[in-house]
């Protein structure tokens, strides 16, 4: 960095009239630490570059392990749900299974007491 300052001063004395070489020396010593500053700004840039890159990673692996819980959870719900849907169909089924069979019996009954009726009049003209 000294090697920078004296530079500097030697160029600035010979383009310029100096009148105050102490102040020539201020000047360039603060134009170089902002120099510096400027490689430190630089490399916290950088750092914190990398460090949101490495951040927008982890967010993206968080994410996709996030999408496959989801997608598994899909699943397993989809699977109940099927479960369940299949189980109310049977619970439907045997339900239709006795109307149906009351259906009959009550189609039977409809046939059956008017043929008795009928049956029991006719035997009763003749009687």
């Amino acid at each position: 960095m000294q090697a920078i300052i004296e530079v500097l001063e030697q160029e600035l004395e010979e383009a310029f009239e100096v009148k105050n070489k102490k102040s020539l020396h201020r000047y360039i010593v603060l134009l170089t630490e902002n120099i510096v500053k400027k490689e430190s700004y630089e490399k916290e840039q950088l750092e914190i570059r990398n460090d949101i890159k490495t951040l927008t990673e982890l967010m993206k692996q968080g994410f996709e392990s996030m999408d496959k819980r989801f997608e598994a959870l899909q699943q397993q719900m989809d699977k109940r749900f099927e479960s369940l849907q299949q189980e109310m169909d049977k619970r439907f089924e045997s339900v239709d299974k006795r109307f149906e069979d009351l259906n009959k019996r009550i189609g039977f009954m409809s046939w059956f007491v008017p043929s008795i009726i009928t049956i029991v009049v006719v035997i009763l003209k003749f009687l």
